[in-house]
């Protein structure tokens, strides 16, 4: 008896270059981040101004977006319901990263965000640790992968993922 060995072809999950905008009113912040996750192979926009924010979300349509909440003049989530009323940036994962970091108000934020339609993703709170933002970007990409692919493949991303059995 003779055994087949069925070679299942090899699909990357990410594309190329995974582009994550960051938006944040403080800049060491910004540059923490950078070189967070830089080394990590990924390309990071950043702003100090949310609406050179929006525009460069516009421009650049990028995989994740990295967000602080407490910002001056437009705040980050009145800019997260820009980008979610956007289609084409509607479905971009988002991580909120916010000096709020006490449970009750990381439940808030995350209710406040559910209630405007503005699905967020992760929460981390500063300080952070540069290898736990790191880990939780895996994660929120690895969770969004359905869209990521699509997008590489230049399709309309899908709302819902279907698991294989």
């Amino acid at each position: 008896m003779s055994q087949i060995n069925e070679v299942l072809p090899a699909y990357n999950i990410w594309p190329d270059e995974i582009k994550i905008l960051v938006i944040d009113d403080e800049q060491d912040i910004l540059n923490l981040i950078r070189l967070s996750l830089e080394p990590a192979g990924f390309r990071i926009l950043r702003t100090t101004r949310p609406e050179e924010g929006l525009e460069l979300a516009r421009r650049e349509k990028p995989d994740l977006l990295i967000l602080d909440i407490m910002m001056p003049g437009l705040n980050g989530l009145d800019l997260l319901r820009r980008i979610r009323r956007n289609p084409a940036l509607a479905q971009i994962p988002v991580i909120i990263v916010s000096a709020r970091v006490s449970s009750a108000d990381q439940i808030r934020m995350l209710q406040i965000a559910f209630d405007v339609e503005s699905e967020v993703d992760a929460y981390v709170g500063k300080p952070f640790d540069p290898g736990y933002l790191l880990k939780t970007v895996k994660t929120v990409l690895l969770n969004h992968r359905d869209f990521l692919l699509a997008k590489q493949q230049g399709q309309a991303p899908r709302i819902m993922s279907v698991p294989f059995h």
